[in-house]
């Protein structure tokens, strides 16, 4: 069977347009759901695990993780038999991993901050405006997308449920700094091989940042989008912030 008929179909090679699912449709809406209930059942048998072994499932889920990127990196070249470079692992999602694995084998206040600030509202946003939603559920790359950010979104949800990892307004300065370290030169390698990685040089389609670059083009879009990450950030530490104010005047 042909690759471009087969599970492993990519790209231009998935076959008619009808083939994948409508963002917020019935087959979407039904996956989020499932993969929704799956997060649920790991983060409360995580809970209920003692420290040993809640440190054995963090470093087990990075390493499945780890094997479903590098599964999806060398389907490309093994069987395809060509690499597209808009493929390398350099968008926010991808760069999780990376910091999904530091914090699975050393945990530290920087990792913990951006998992929380970054990694887990851009996995939600990935799996909410799918961009592999041209693919069947059929598809590989279909399934590894989904299941792969789904495990994105588990990982610090486990560490906030078990009360492992408590947000603090005042560590942002981390994240700050660590996306002013990494998204210039990001931005100058997708100008240079014509990608978009972190979303920064043009919206991902069917997101609130296509329009955004409809209003103001590009580079005026991330003008509102660094507004949009100032309004997700105020809503994800204000209940923690607050939180923290109530217990300092509640009498001990």
């Amino acid at each position: 069977m042909p690759v471009r008929e087969g599970f492993f179909a990519f790209l231009e090679d998935i076959g008619t347009p009808g083939d994948g699912f409508a963002l917020m449709g019935g087959v979407h809406l039904t996956m989020l759901c499932g993969l929704a209930v799956l997060t649920a059942v790991l983060c409360i048998y995580y809970k209920r695990l003692d420290g040993r072994r809640r440190d054995a499932m963090r470093k087990t889920i990075v390493i499945i993780i780890c094997a479903m990127e590098a599964a999806k990196q060398l389907s490309f070249p093994l069987i395809q038999g060509r690499y597209w470079l808009d493929q390398l692992p350099l968008h926010l999602c991808g760069l999780s991993i990376a910091i999904e694995l530091v914090h699975a084998f050393y945990p530290n206040k920087t990792t913990q901050e951006i998992l929380y600030s970054l990694c887990l509202p851009g996995t939600v946003a990935a799996l909410l405006f799918s961009n592999w939603s041209m693919y069947p559920l059929s598809n590989f790359y279909c399934l590894q997308s989904f299941f792969i950010h789904t495990l994105h979104v588990t990982f610090p949800l486990m560490l906030l449920i078990a009360g492992e990892m408590r947000p603090r307004a005042g560590q942002l300065w981390r994240v700050a700094l660590f996306l002013a370290i990494v998204a210039p030169p990001i931005y100058i390698l997708n100008k240079q091989i014509d990608t978009n990685f972190f979303f920064i040089n043009a919206g991902s389609v069917g997101s609130p940042l296509e329009v955004f670059v409809e209003w103001l083009g590009s580079p005026g879009f991330l003008l509102p989008y660094a507004g949009l990450v100032a309004m997700i950030w105020l809503f994800m530490y204000l209940p923690w912030s607050l939180s923290k104010i109530i217990n300092q005047k509640i009498p001990r």
